[in-house]
């Protein structure tokens, strides 16, 4: 019963992700979204091939659970990395953003 709720919190997590993707304020927060909902589909894709593999039992689906559960790692390790690269980028646009709008903001 485990593995179906972390397919479906996965697959939610992608979801939100990709939304704050598209509501982002610069390219770099933008990039840091995208690598968060890489890791949220790769788990969502692992998760899905260890599903079949342990449900069907059988010689095509596990050959096909261990394509996807290859996939799905190859996903999160590419989207852990570009978290960890993308990370400090996306700080210091904030804060450049943050400090743009306070400029702007008049003294009340």
């Amino acid at each position: 019963m485990l593995i179906p709720i972390i397919i479906v919190v996965s697959f939610v997590l992608f979801v939100y992700f990709k939304v704050q993707q598209m509501k982002a304020r610069g390219p770099m927060e933008s990039k840091w979204y995208s690598s968060k909902s890489s890791i949220a589909v790769g788990v969502a894709i692992g998760t899905f091939g260890l599903n079949a593999m342990i449900n069907l039992g059988t010689t095509v689906a596990t050959a096909i659970g261990v394509i996807f559960i290859i996939y799905g790692g190859i996903n999160v390790f590419f989207g852990i990395r570009n978290y960890r690269a993308f990370l400090p980028y996306a700080r210091k646009e904030a804060e450049e953003i943050r400090k743009h709008e306070s400029k702007e903001q008049p003294a009340k």
